[in-house]
């Protein structure tokens, strides 16, 4: 079986060949940190570590970049709205961008970098720009010419004299086309700047990437990942000044995006009043379920946050965990059947679904048919098959990021003692008192199933408390 990734640079899928293997190097554009992170952020950090487990369960060692934008037009408004200092708003919200990722179960990134970190590297940049005749100065920045780069806007597959109208570009009358963007922005009254030598300021954000992408990963990277919405002037204008700088086709090799998310059908927005946040998607449903929830639709379609939804993949999370915990359970106590099942069988599936284009949609279905198979026989099954079906079920909810849920020791003794006692509870018949219990194990994230050998109970995920 082969790799195939959609490419939005050649609209085509590609068989996936890294440029080193089995090395990967995989950047995603990281947060303008100027407000808390939310469930749109959350979809496409989640993909792309999916992305990531996938590849390194393929065999690939896999370097990825996240960065942090911690200076912006957005970050400086924010900042003198609240009368702070604009690193206080940037350091504050990278923070929450940070809790988010652990929250959702997304693996931290290899790298991490901050843009203001990398301002002397950005003049290398600039430098090799102007040499080469890519780059201007005028009166209030430094301009990259887009005039200069015939292959201007190859990723948004736009026609040249559309994209050079202005449309989503900061205007100015200082530039030579009205497609140039900025690649450092001379200071303004009350904005915090950096000495550099064509005049003190600041970067453009464009030119951000592009330098830690450089710094980081080198001049070529195999995947470049963000939302849809970045594919044009972003991304468009990162391929510009990086193969421009570098001489370097292609910069990226496989360019990837996730769709943009609505929340009941609307666009997330301020003004819409309808932003939901990290913690409170949390507080809606636990992590695993919005994990599922995202895998469900294919990466590059939008997706529709709604609630109802959401409650319906915590009710199919949940069948997968207690499905595991049964098969631990077998496990754990050389309780085998006699029947046989055939767990890799679902391996090879899910692994010809991930392997298109990473359609976490099929592969969530070849995992529920797996499950549905599990729930009838787990407790019946040989040990071969009940050790196998472990390691295969256990590694498809690990590639799909489905967060791991123990209990220390100490608390699963202390579960076990509350069992006993309620089971001698209902043997003498004081129901209401064994109810209690567990109305606590529940609100505990302890689910008790009463059966005809005694109690049995289940670890299950839990929303966000308030």
């Amino acid at each position: 079986m082969v790799l195939r990734v959609y490419n939005t640079l050649s609209r085509e899928y590609e068989v996936f060949e890294p440029l080193e293997p089995p090395n990967v190097k995989m950047y995603v554009c990281g947060p303008t940190v100027y407000d808390r992170s939310h469930v749109g952020h959350m979809r496409v950090y989640s993909f792309f570590d999916v992305v990531r487990r996938y590849l390194e369960y393929r065999g690939y060692r896999v370097t990825m970049a996240v960065n942090i934008t911690d200076i912006d037009d957005k970050i400086i408004r924010r900042a003198n709205e609240e009368g702070a200092d604009f690193e206080e708003i940037a350091d504050r919200y990278m923070y929450d961008f940070l809790d988010a990722l652990r929250a959702f179960n997304v693996r931290l990134p290899s790298i991490l970098p901050k843009a203001t970190a990398h301002i002397p590297d950005m003049f290398v940049f600039i430098q090799g720009l102007l040499e080469k005749g890519h780059a201007y100065v005028a009166e209030d920045a430094v301009y990259f010419d887009v005039s200069t780069f015939p292959d201007y806007g190859k990723l948004s597959k736009q026609d040249r004299k559309y994209l050079l109208t202005g449309v989503r570009i900061e205007p100015s009358p200082h530039k030579r086309n009205a497609g140039d963007f900025a690649l450092w922005k001379f200071k303004k009254p009350g904005e915090p700047f950096w000495w550099c030598p064509w005049g003190e300021g600041r970067p453009g954000w464009h030119l951000e990437c592009s330098t830690m992408i450089w710094r980081h990963l080198g001049e070529q990277i195999d995947i470049h990942g963000g939302g849809a919405d970045l594919i044009f002037p972003h991304h468009e204008n990162e391929i510009a000044q990086s193969e421009a700088f570098t001489g370097k086709k292609p910069f990226v090799k496989y360019w990837m995006h996730v769709g943009l998310v609505r929340v009941e059908g609307e666009k997330m927005s301020k003004s819409l009043g309808n932003i939901l946040v990290w913690e409170d998607a949390l507080r809606i449903a636990p992590a695993a379920a919005w994990r599922l929830y995202y895998d469900m639709t294919r990466y590059r379609q939008p997706l529709n946050v709604d609630e109802e939804k959401v409650r319906q993949a915590w009710d199919a999370v949940n069948r997968v965990y207690r499905v595991r915990q049964d098969l631990e359970r077998s496990v754990r106590e050389g309780a085998f059947g006699k029947e046989a099942l055939d767990a890799e069988r679902y391996m090879r599936e899910f692994e010809a679904r991930m392997d298109e284009d990473f359609d976490t949609p099929g592969a969530v279905s070849v995992l529920m048919r797996f499950v549905d198979e599990l729930d009838e026989k787990a407790e019946r099954l040989d040990e071969g098959s009940a050790k196998e079906a472990l390691r295969v079920l256990s590694t498809m909810m690990w590639i799909l990021g489905l967060p791991e849920i123990r209990l220390d020791p100490a608390t699963r003794a202390l579960v076990e003692e509350l069992l006993r006692v309620r089971d001698g509870l209902r043997r003498e018949k004081r129901y209401e008192e064994s109810d209690r219990i567990r109305s606590v194990l529940k609100e505990a994230g302890i689910e008790v199933h009463d059966t005809r050998e005694g109690s049995k109970w289940y670890v299950l995920p839990l929303p966000r408390r308030e």
